[in-house]
């Protein structure tokens, strides 16, 4: 076993760096998927309803959208808004599921617009 010692100006530098870089990570972690969008088809198929049920449920203005080229698009911050307001009766398990999908497709390449 080796000792090693440092000046103690140097210590304090490397403590405040391992510092940052654990400060970073975790606000890696805490990001936020909210703006993340996501079409009909992965909806539906993440809250296991219908296209016609979300439909429904857009003409009723129970659920905010856009639509672009003939499609629609949700962003995961008005689904939970949605779910949060009881428009959907569902479990928490489906709103995990459906954070890991965002998560998945952020992996995957999307990427989130910031400041929206």
């Amino acid at each position: 076993m080796n000792i090693i010692t440092i000046e103690e100006e140097t210590w304090k530098q490397l403590n405040e760096r391992i510092k940052s870089i654990s400060e970073y990570i975790l606000k890696l972690d805490n990001t936020s998927y909210d703006s993340l969008w996501l079409n009909n088809h992965e909806v539906c198929q993440y809250l296991r309803i219908s296209e016609k049920t979300l439909w429904r449920m857009r003409t009723k203005g129970e659920i905010a959208y856009s639509k672009m080229y003939g499609q629609y698009y949700y962003t995961i911050g008005a689904i939970k808004n949605m779910l949060n307001a009881h428009a959907v009766q569902t479990s928490e398990e489906y709103m995990q599921e459906l954070m890991a999908k965002g998560k998945s497709y952020i992996e995957k390449g999307r990427t989130i617009k910031s400041g929206k």
